[in-house]
């Protein structure tokens, strides 16, 4: 009856690489600098629609009409979430805009201090109906 034998030789030039390069395959993935930049909103024909995206994506996006905010009318009270952008295949910028539900509302102060990704939809009567705030590392450079 044969024996297998791994030889130090053997171990060190071919099995341990192997196991390495392994072990590595199955490390997660290190995101270190990671920058999303995102902008997309949406208008369907009855008025209803959504934004996503993150600041920095509609500073820095191709076309130059891009923006987002979340407003606060420090006299009136008035709240409302602004956007502009261009379509893919646009040549014009669209405007997107709503009035915060109870809801929502009760998370604007988050959205005035947001500085992450955010995503707001808005019914046909454009009343926002949903808002989403992300906070993370891949939003840092503001």
């Amino acid at each position: 009856m044969k024996q297998l034998s791994f030889s130090k030789p053997l171990l060190r030039g071919v099995l341990f690489p192997g196991v390495a390069l392994a072990v590595l395959g199955l490390a997660p993935v290190a995101w270190g600098g990671l920058q999303s930049q995102t902008v997309f909103c949406q208008k369907n024909a009855d008025g209803s629609g959504l934004c996503y995206g993150n600041f920095v994506g509609f500073r820095e996006d191709a076309t130059s009409t891009s923006s987002a905010s979340f407003r606060e009318d420090l006299m009136t009270g008035t709240r409302s979430f602004d956007s502009w952008s261009t379509p893919p295949g646009g040549t014009s910028p669209v405007v997107y805009t709503c009035i915060p539900n109870a809801a929502v509302s009760a998370l604007w102060e988050q959205a005035l201090s947001n500085r992450g990704f955010f995503r707001v939809s808005w019914d046909a009567s454009g009343t926002c109906d949903y808002l989403r705030l992300v906070n993370s590392s891949q939003n840092t450079n503001f």
